[in-house]
C-alpha cells in the first residue's frame, strides 16, 4: 500500500517531529545561537545559555552543534535533568563512560570527575557538559554546576557548560539564590519563532531535502500555516504532516487551504487574530498626544533656557573634539569572533561592559600583553587581540 511519502514523490517524511540535523534550517536566530556556542569553545568563557519556548529548535540546534565538534572535544549530554547535585555528577561521569560505584559518596564522585577532567586537559581535550531542559534542574543542582565551573588550571578552565531551557530557566537564574551563577553566564541567546518569510522558506526547504522541491501548494497555504503556528517549528511540522495526510486520503496531490484547516482542527490549533485594525487608531491617537505635548513643551521653554542648552552643547562638542583628537592616531580593527566580550580590566575574571559582534569596528587605544584596550562608540573596555583583525 502506498503512503503519503511515495504519493507526493518524496524520499521520506519531510515534517517528522524527531529532530534530524539533516533538516536543520539555518534561520538568522538559529545561526546566532549556533555561532554563540562555537564562540564558547573558542573562548575561555565557562557558561552559555540558550533560552526558547517549546518548539523553537533548541534540541536540533544543540545536536547540530554536537555534530560539528572536532576530535579535540568530548561532551556529556544530560536530558530531562530533574536530578540532585550528586545524581547529576554521577550522570555526567556515566555519560563519559566512567563507572561509579553505587556506594560512592558525593566527595568521591566529585574527585572522580575532577581527575577525569585533569586527565583530559593533559591530553589536549576540551570538555563540554550540555544540559537540556535545564529549567527542571533544582536550584541546588544549578549551584553545583557553578561550583564545577570553578575547576580550572592556572591558565584555563577544565570544562565548559551549556544550559538549554524554556523561559522558566531564565526566571530561575534571575533569582537571588542563583545570583553568583548568573554573574558567571556571559553568553545567553534567545530562540524565537520564525517570521512569515522564514516559515515559507522553511517549508520549501523541508520539501526539497525530502526529495521533491515542486510539491503543489496553493498560494494561500503559507499564510494560513503561519496564522495557525506563528512560525513555531514544531507546530509547522505537525500541521504540514497532517495536511499531507489529509490530501493523500483525498487522492489529491494539490495541497490547499482545506487540508490545512482539517489538519489544524485535528491538532486543535487556533488561528492568531490580527490586532492591526484595532491597534492603528490607538497608536495614531498616542502619537497625536505625544506630538502635542512635545510641541507645547518646546514652545514653553524660555530664551534663557535655550541659551543655556546651546552653551552646554558647545561645551560637549569641545570635549568630544578633544577626545577625538587624542584617538585619531589609534588603529581601527574589526572583530573576527562571532561574539566577543569587552571587559572592564584586562583579565577574564573582570566585569563585562559590552558584547561585540563579528564585523564590529573598534579603535585600539591601549595595550597590556595579549589584551588590547578598545573603544566602541562611547564604551571603552579590554579584549584579547587574537579576536581582532586589521580593518
Amino acid at each position: 500500500m502506498r503512503d503519503f511519502v511515495e504519493f507526493f514523490g518524496l524520499n521520506e517524511d519531510p515534517f517528522r517531529i524527531t529532530p534530524d540535523i539533516d533538516y536543520f534550517y539555518m534561520s538568522s536566530v538559529h545561526q546566532e545561537a549556533l555561532g554563540s556556542l562555537e564562540y564558547l569553545l573558542e573562548s575561555e568563557e565557562g557558561f552559555a545559555v540558550i533560552i526558547g519556548e517549546p518548539g523553537t529548535g533548541k534540541t536540533i540546534t544543540i545536536r547540530k552543534f554536537i555534530h560539528q565538534l572536532g576530535d579535540d572535544v568530548e561532551y556529556a549530554y544530560i536530558l530531562f535533568p530533574n536530578l540532585s547535585p550528586e545524581e547529576l555528577l554521577k550522570a555526567i561521569l556515566e555519560d563519559f563512560g566512567i563507572d561509579v560505584p553505587s556506594d560512592s559518596s558525593k566527595n568521591k564522585v566529585f574527585s572522580l570527575l575532577r581527575d577525569f577532567l585533569i586527565q583530559k586537559k593533559s591530553e589536549g581535550k576540551k570538555i563540554v557538559i550540555i544540559v537540556d531542559e535545564a529549567q527542571n534542574l533544582p536550584v541546588e543542582t544549578l549551584e553545583e554546576l557553578r561550583i564545577l565551573s570553578n575547576m580550572e588550571t592556572d591558565k584555563e578552565k577544565l570544562l565548559q557548560i551549556i544550559l538549554l531551557g524554556q523561559p522558566e530557566l531564565e526566571e530561575k537564574l534571575e533569582s537571588n539564590q542563583l545570583r553568583q551563577l548568573r554573574q558567571r553566564i556571559t553568553i545567553i541567546t534567545h530562540l524565537r519563532n520564525l517570521s512569515f518569510d522564514e516559515t515559507v522558506k522553511y517549508i520549501n526547504y523541508r520539501f526539497a531535502k525530502a526529495g521533491n522541491p515542486a510539491v503543489n501548494i496553493s498560494d494561500g497555504v503559507y499564510r494560513l500555516v503561519y496564522s495557525y503556528t506563528e512560525g513555531n517549528l514544531r507546530k509547522v511540522n505537525l500541521l504540514m504532516e497532517r495536511a499531507l495526510m489529509s490530501a493523500f486520503v483525498e487522492n489529491n496531490q494539490f495541497i490547499d487551504n482545506r487540508h490545512i484547516k482539517a489538519a489544524a482542527e485535528s491538532l486543535k490549533l487556533r488561528k492568531k487574530r490580527s490586532s492591526v485594525k484595532t491597534a492603528v487608531p490607538a497608536v495614531f491617537s498616542v502619537l497625536l498626544i505625544l506630538l502635542f505635548t512635545a510641541g507645547y513643551y518646546i514652545y514653553s521653554i524660555s530664551d534663557d533656557s535655550v541659551r543655556k542648552s546651546v552653551k552646554e552643547a558647545e561645551k560637549k562638542e569641545v570635549v568630544q573634539d578633544k577626545v577625538s583628537n587624542r584617538i585619531n592616531d589609534s588603529k581601527q580593527m574589526k572583530v573576527k569572533a562571532y561574539m566577543l566580550n569587552m571587559r572592564e580590566k584586562p583579565t577574564k575574571e573582570s566585569e563585562i561592559v559590552y558584547l561585540l559582534k563579528e564585523g564590529d569596528t573598534v579603535e585600539v587605544v591601549g595595550r597590556d600583553g595579549e589584551w588590547v584596550k578598545v573603544k566602541k562608540d562611547d564604551i571603552i573596555g579590554w579584549v584579547k587581540e587574537k579576536y581582532l583583525s586589521l580593518k
